[in-house]
């Protein structure tokens, strides 16, 4: 009896740790999405691209913000980089 409640015990903990697992590769994918914005601007270069993640971070939640931010980020052109060599 004693080997049934060892193994029950063993099964829920690895239950246990098998959700946990999940919910941690939940929260991560969904704070990526959150910040997706931001990491789009990252890519695209723009000079701003603190202002879009703490948009991103402190009103991205709201979903309307995340939209504006998404909107924001793919239909403006980043500003093109000026190089500081001297021309030849």
């Amino acid at each position: 009896m004693r080997r049934i409640a060892r193994i029950g015990t063993v099964v829920l903990a690895a239950s246990a740790l098998c959700l946990l697992r999940l919910a941690l590769v939940l929260l991560g994918t969904l704070v990526y999405l959150l910040l997706l914005p931001g990491v789009i601007a990252m890519k695209r270069g723009y000079p701003h691209v603190d202002r879009v993640f703490l948009w991103c971070a402190l009103l991205g939640w709201t979903g309307a913000a995340w939209v504006a931010a998404l909107v924001f980020v793919l239909t403006r052109r980043a500003s093109p980089v000026r190089s500081c060599a001297l021309p030849p």
